[in-house]
């Protein structure tokens, strides 16, 4: 539960969002290339 206030109080941050948004964008992008197509490698 601690954790999950230190990212709260850290949200309230600029520098805090940006690196909320990178997070995001990189867990967005890496669970999109987990479960994409495997290509046909023929």
């Amino acid at each position: 539960m601690g954790a999950i206030l230190d990212v709260v109080e850290m949200l309230k941050e600029p520098e805090g969002m940006v690196v909320a948004v990178i997070v995001i964008a990189v867990g967005y992008f890496f669970v999109k290339w987990v479960f994409a197509e495997p290509e046909d490698e023929d």
